[in-house]
C-alpha cells in the first residue's frame, strides 16, 4: 500500500487502529470492530479512485461511522426493551390477582366473599379449582368458606335491595309528578 500524499502513514494508521479498537485484516481486506467482535461485522475499507489502494484516514472514519450506527441500533433496541419492561411493570400489579395465600381472618373472609361474587356473576358458579388458581390454599378455603359464603350472600342481597330501590325511586317520582295537585 503506497502512501498517498493526502493520507496518513502506515504507522499512524496502525496507531489509530489500536486507539479506536479496530483490526485491519489484510487477508480478507476488511476491518473488524474489536469493541463489538461478536457482532461479526466486517467493514470494507474506502478505496482510492483506481480501486487498488486503501485510503487509510477515510477507512478509519468509515469504521467509526459504522460503529456509531451499530451502537445507535443497539441503544434503540435497549430503549425498546426498556419500554416493554416498563409497560410490563405498570401492568403487572393490575393484571395479577393479589396474593391470597397470605390472607387470614377477616381479610381472607372478605376477599373470598368477593371472589365468590365474581365467580357467580360470571355464571360459572364457584369452583374449588378456580379458587386455587386465584391463589387460595386448600386449608384457607376449608377454614373460611362458610363465613365467606354468608358474607357474599348478604352483600348480594344488599345489592339487590339497592337495585330495586333505585329502580322504584324514578317510578315514584314520575307517578307523583303525574298526579294532579289537590286544591284544599
Amino acid at each position: 500500500m503506497p502512501h498517498q500524499p493526502d493520507d496518513i502513514s502506515k504507522s499512524d494508521f496502525a496507531h489509530r487502529c489500536r486507539l479506536h479498537s479496530l483490526a485491519w485484516l489484510p487477508s480478507i481486506g476488511r476491518f473488524l470492530d474489536l469493541r463489538h467482535p461478536k457482532a461479526g461485522r466486517h467493514i470494507l475499507p474506502v478505496m482510492d479512485e483506481s480501486g487498488r489502494h486503501m485510503r487509510r484516514e477515510a477507512s478509519i472514519q468509515s469504521c467509526l461511522a459504522a460503529r456509531a450506527a451499530y451502537e445507535a441500533e443497539l441503544a434503540e433496541k435497549a430503549r425498546v426493551e426498556q419500554s416493554k419492561a416498563d409497560l410490563a411493570a405498570q401492568l403487572t400489579p393490575s393484571a395479577l390477582p393479589s396474593c391470597r395465600a397470605d390472607l387470614d381472618g377477616p381479610a381472607a373472609v372478605n376477599q373470598l366473599a368477593d371472589d365468590f361474587i365474581v365467580q357467580t356473576t360470571h355464571g360459572e358458579g364457584v369452583a374449588f379449582g378456580q379458587l386455587i388458581r386465584l391463589g387460595w390454599q386448600a386449608a384457607q378455603l376449608k377454614q373460611h368458606h362458610a363465613a365467606a359464603r354468608i358474607v357474599a350472600q348478604r352483600r348480594q342481597e344488599k345489592q339487590t335491595v339497592e337495585d330495586v330501590l333505585a329502580d322504584r325511586q324514578p317510578r315514584a317520582v314520575a307517578a307523583a309528578m303525574a298526579e294532579p295537585a289537590h286544591a284544599g
